[in-house]
């Protein structure tokens, strides 16, 4: 293939790299679940969604799942999303993850 093919194909199906990730959860506050995000929606986002993932699995690894009723400060259903509020990989299995997974 020639170079210039070769460019025009890059540019007719290149993937847009993703920018702007945060972490989504559900908090119980007040006996209730809440939704929340980290960063929060009036701050910069993380820059890399691993930086997202590894925040979301340092969170999930601080507030295990447990049984029971839950207490304040219990935190659910923890995933990384982009600029556009969609789930992203986990970049470690290649799946869609949630950790910390509950129904609510």
């Amino acid at each position: 293939m020639e170079i210039k093919d070769a460019m025009k194909t890059i540019d007719n199906n290149w993937i847009e790299k993703k920018k702007g990730f945060r972490v989504c959860m559900q908090r119980y506050e007040g006996k209730t679940w809440v939704d929340d995000r980290s960063p929060g929606e009036n701050a910069a986002p993380l820059d890399s969604d691993v930086t997202a993932w590894r925040l979301a699995w340092k969170l999930a690894q601080s507030k295990p799942l447990r049984t029971g009723e839950p207490r304040e400060g219990d935190i659910i259903n923890i995933f990384a999303v982009d600029q556009d509020n969609n789930p992203i990989f986990y970049y470690a299995t290649g799946e869609k993850e949630i950790f910390n997974k509950h129904s609510v």
